[in-house]
């Protein structure tokens, strides 16, 4: 399949600023996603990519160091240039526009992405690493007081509540098979 051609019109926008860092051109990638197809663009410069997915639209911009990542918004907003960056988290009919406000971002990321040695990027792609694994922790620790709160109402014979409660449980792998037989008689008790 042949990139887009907004794709490659905008990406002519960004060449010229990705060159002049040391980015040269390196593959289209095509997937399928939940929403359809799309291509990602990838730019690399030794251990560093540049990469930008798009579908009908920028779909997501990511920057990468190493096994380092970090999509446009995060990285920008770590930074602390929340309220200045141009790409927003939309997109405009203007398909260039998207390009030209993305390529207008790149001046926040010049110390460390493309000049730099990607110190922030590294740390803040740990930070958001314990971030996501504290909440998964979380999750799986709330998913048990769940199961928990749901069995001690079964035996109250809140049938009704257990089932509420057994059905709001996102890691189902924590459901054994008694768990699993209450949940089937509780529904057919409440049916």
């Amino acid at each position: 399949m042949q990139p887009l051609e907004d794709l490659t019109k905008g990406l002519e926008v960004l060449e010229p600023f990705l060159n002049e860092h040391g980015f040269k051109f390196d593959c289209y990638e095509n997937f399928n996603g939940s929403e359809g197809q799309f291509t990602e663009a990838i730019y690399k410069n030794s251990s560093k990519k540049f990469i930008i997915s798009y579908s009908f639209s920028i779909g997501q911009v990511v920057y990468q160091f190493n096994h380092s990542k970090l999509n446009h918004h995060f990285y920008l907003d770590k930074l602390g240039y929340a309220d200045e960056k141009r790409f927003p988290d939309f997109q405009f009919d203007d398909k260039l526009l998207s390009f030209n406000n993305i390529l207008l971002d790149f001046q926040y990321l010049v110390d460390d992405f493309f000049n730099g040695s990607c110190e922030q990027l590294t740390e803040f792609a740990k930070l958001r690493d314990e971030l996501l694994k504290a909440q998964e922790e979380f999750e799986y620790k709330y998913d048990l007081i769940k199961i928990d709160h749901a069995r001690k109402l079964f035996v109250r014979k809140q049938f009704e509540n257990s089932f509420e409660f057994f059905q709001a449980v996102d890691h189902k792998g924590l459901l054994n098979d008694l768990d699993k037989r209450i949940i089937n008689y509780c529904n057919q008790r409440t049916q």
